[in-house]
């Protein structure tokens, strides 16, 4: 076959890694310079479109091969017209995990000698082609197409399982139930095979990795940031070629991952914040580098917005992090535990709660209480709460004087006060002093009050005869209490009275003897 003839005869639009690490289309060029737009249908009439059955191809290209066949590059790709948005943002997500990716290949513009273009392309993309998998040996893992269902839609990708799958391979007839994360893996064959990564309780630092053995500063970074941090020599095939690469935990499986210097890319700008070449070796390094001005994530109708954070490469998940400052964290920390606590106060306390014959509200005199100071108050504790007002009311005297003592602010201005559970007068009261002063005050009070306490009118001679052994005519031959209200004997008391005279004998009467001088 002529190596220049193509499968399709559609003009073809291409495809570059811009300064952002994105897709983007190949617009022209100037002065030397690729121009480049979003791979967009409004872009569409930008879009260099170049017969590739023609020698202009080949023409235009030879000023970049060199920038093309740089290791750092990832290329150039060649997709039909109709529909060059969609395969542009799949591309664009297999690039960013291997741009060497054999899924590639049908896209990829090479230059070898003369320009040389395999394209054959549907008008969408086709994913990885699940009849190729060998469904009975993915059985064997007790897995299955139906409990793959959401896991499948990120492998056929190229990309690991979100998250961690139960497993449960049979060795020698025994099985062995674990966790892991799943991976579709092409073989020579054009078959696929199910890879499983299985996950580890914790990482394996006493081991070494692809020939290295790390130092006490290597775990630190690991335990403290997910990554090596620096570049660390590998054998990516045992007893091969030592290849500098970056390390990084896989956060589901705490597994080692790596990924050789020479497959990353690390572009001139990020979000659109432009990284300097020192950056950009920090990048290259490993190391987490400080990047300010890149554009925030922000949802439909959100205004745009800037943010500042470290960045690291994550040889992982072939992308990158971002992460926070120590200062960041504690105010994001913060904001997100106020909320809770927001949300906490709003949905868990109740309006009111009865505690035998009284109603205990969350809400003392306008003022809503924490969650912590309304369990206090159902549990018969006193709390101090500042800021209540209360209506005008008018306040009543009780024999106990306790009215002095009360925070309640006539005027309604606002007070503090403690707010506790009277049980003996049954309601919840507010006072300026702690309660245990009121109660003090209170019964000091009331042992006062009754030392002066005078009986009712109609009372009086029954506290004075029953209480005193006073007597007046008409109780003196009376030997029975009197009752309340009484101030004479009843009938019976007065016979009883004679009754007992009578049976008494009389008392003898003293002689009336001669003064003796």
């Amino acid at each position: 076959m002529d190596e220049n003839k193509v499968k399709t005869d559609q003009p073809k639009v291409f495809l570059t890694r811009g300064d952002d690490g994105k897709l983007k289309a190949i617009a022209g060029e100037q002065n030397g310079k690729l121009i480049t737009v979003d791979p967009t249908k409004e872009n569409a009439d930008r879009f260099l479109k170049i017969d590739t059955s023609g020698n202009a191809l080949e023409n235009f290209f030879k000023k970049f091969v060199s920038q093309f066949n740089h290791p750092s590059h990832t290329g150039v790709y060649a997709v039909s017209a109709t529909a060059v948005d969609k395969v542009a943002a799949f591309l664009d997500k297999l690039i960013r995990i291997d741009y060497k990716d054999k899924a590639l290949d049908p896209y990829r513009v090479k230059f070898e000698g003369k320009i040389r273009i395999e394209v054959e392309f549907t008008g969408k993309y086709q994913p990885l082609d699940l009849n190729k998998l060998d469904w009975k040996e993915v059985e064997k893992l007790g897995l299955s197409g139906e409990n793959l269902q959401d896991a499948l839609k990120a492998m056929v990708y190229g990309h690991k399982s979100p998250g961690l799958v139960e497993v449960k391979p049979v060795i020698e007839g025994q099985e062995f139930p674990m966790q892991a994360r799943l991976s579709l893996e092409q073989q020579p064959d054009g078959s696929l095979k199910m890879q499983t990564h299985p996950k580890q309780e914790q990482p394996d630092f006493e081991k070494p990795f692809m020939g290295v053995l790390f130092t006490e500063q290597d775990k630190e970074q690991f335990q403290k940031t997910g990554h090596g941090g620096r570049v660390f020599d590998l054998e990516l095939v045992a007893g091969g070629e030592k290849v500098p690469s970056l390390i990084s935990l896989d956060k589901l499986t705490n597994r080692f991952e790596a990924m050789a210097l020479k497959d990353i890319y690390i572009p001139q700008t990020l979000k659109n914040a432009p990284l300097s070449s020192e950056q950009q070796q920090g990048l290259k390094e490993g190391k987490a580098v400080w990047i300010e001005g890149m554009d925030k994530k922000v949802k439909q109708g959100e205004q745009p917005e800037k943010i500042d954070r470290f960045v690291q490469y994550n040889a992982a998940n072939k992308n990158f992090d971002f992460k926070f400052s120590d200062e960041q964290r504690q105010q994001f920390n913060q904001e997100r535990s106020n909320k809770q606590q927001g949300e906490a106060h709003e949905q868990k306390i109740p309006k009111a709660r009865k505690l035998g014959e009284i109603w205990v509200y969350s809400k003392q005199a306008g003022v809503q209480l924490s969650h912590e100071d309304f369990n206090k108050l159902c549990n018969k504790e006193p709390v101090f709460v500042e800021g209540m007002q209360a209506k005008p009311k008018q306040q009543t005297a009780d024999a106990s004087g306790a009215q002095k003592v009360e925070a309640t602010d006539q005027q309604g201005q606002k007070y503090n006060a403690w707010v506790w559970i009277d049980e003996s007068k049954g309601k919840v009261r507010h006072s300026s002093k702690h309660p245990d002063q009121v109660r003090a005050i209170e019964a000091k009070q009331a042992a006062k009050s009754g030392q002066n306490i005078k009986p009712a009118a109609e009372s009086q001679t029954q506290v004075v005869v029953n209480n005193e052994g006073k007597t007046n005519e008409a109780t003196k031959h009376s030997t029975e209490p009197l009752r309340k209200g009484q101030a004479q004997p009843t009938e019976k008391q007065a016979e009883k009275k004679e009754q007992t005279q009578r049976q008494s004998p009389a008392a003898p009467k003293k002689g009336k003897g001669r003064k003796m001088g």
